[in-house]
């Protein structure tokens, strides 16, 4: 049975001060499918990522999300399917900063800063098991002003698990974390998307994140998707070498990738 497409980007391009940042991206994700999109710093992630909650949009080309395209569909329809965390978020923190951390997480159920609605204790009770899943307990009764980054960047992850998304898209997500810290949010997203149907795209430079729920990777190079594929076709060490331009020895353990330059 084919699967259903949920997010696609068609021959796109971006163009900033005269710049090709985006060169003619073609990548579709499918219902059930779990993709890493890797790729150096500079390379053009965050920016093609950034059409879905439109931080950024196509200079050309056609982006869909759920078969429904850019410019010709009501977007804030799209926008209340989609979880999102990303760095670009930055500039939202100064008016997150004096909420506590229940207020946050459960805002995310209408994606809202604060909260406006009424709310059931359902929500509540959701809200405070994921809170427990981030291991975010300890900072129940202080604010996201007092958080670390680490744990603000744990917060608002929760908090886009809140209306559970059709589509979660999580651009470099353990940014400022120490390996504990990294590791625990790594197996609470392995976790929570091992036994699920919904898609997932991960957005890192780094291949030790690729956990083992990962099916799928992409791989990024000067605003083009230069391969994409099932993760044990595209994660290899001839690929990845040539990638990086050194030669890059790996070792899998658990279905999950580590690597070391060779010099």
């Amino acid at each position: 049975m084919e699967k259903r497409e949920v997010l696609a980007f068609d021959n796109i391009t971006f163009r900033r001060d005269g710049r090709e940042i985006l060169r003619g991206v073609d990548w579709t994700i499918n219902e059930g499918e779990k993709w890493v999109l890797l790729g150096l710093n500079g390379s053009g992630k965050s920016t093609l990522l950034g059409m879905v909650p439109v931080f950024t949009h196509p200079t050309s080309g056609e982006l869909r999300v759920f078969k429904k395209t850019f410019g010709k569909y009501p977007w804030e329809k799209i926008k209340s399917k989609v979880g999102f965390v990303s760095s670009t978020m930055y500039s939202f923190y100064n008016t997150l900063n004096y909420y506590s951390l229940e207020e946050i997480v459960i805002s995310g159920k209408y994606s809202t800063i604060g909260i406006y609605q009424d709310l059931e204790t359902e929500d509540y009770i959701i809200a405070r098991q994921l809170i427990k899943d981030f291991n975010l307990e300890y900072l129940k009764d202080g604010t996201f002003l007092n958080q670390s980054q680490g744990e603000q960047r744990r917060t608002l992850i929760a908090r886009a698990f809140m209306n559970n998304p059709e589509l979660m898209i999580l651009d470099e997500p353990c940014a400022s974390l120490d390996l504990k810290s990294r590791e625990y949010l790594l197996k609470t997203l392995n976790d929570k998307y091992e036994k699920t149907n919904k898609p997932l795209v991960y957005v890192t430079h780094s291949i030790e994140e690729i956990f083992p729920a990962i099916s799928h990777v992409a791989i990024m190079e000067s605003g083009k998707i230069i391969y994409k594929g099932r993760k044990e076709e595209i994660i290899s060490e001839d690929i990845l070498s040539e990638v990086y331009n050194c030669k890059i020895k790996l070792n899998w353990e658990n279905n999950r990738p580590w690597s070391r330059i060779i010099w």
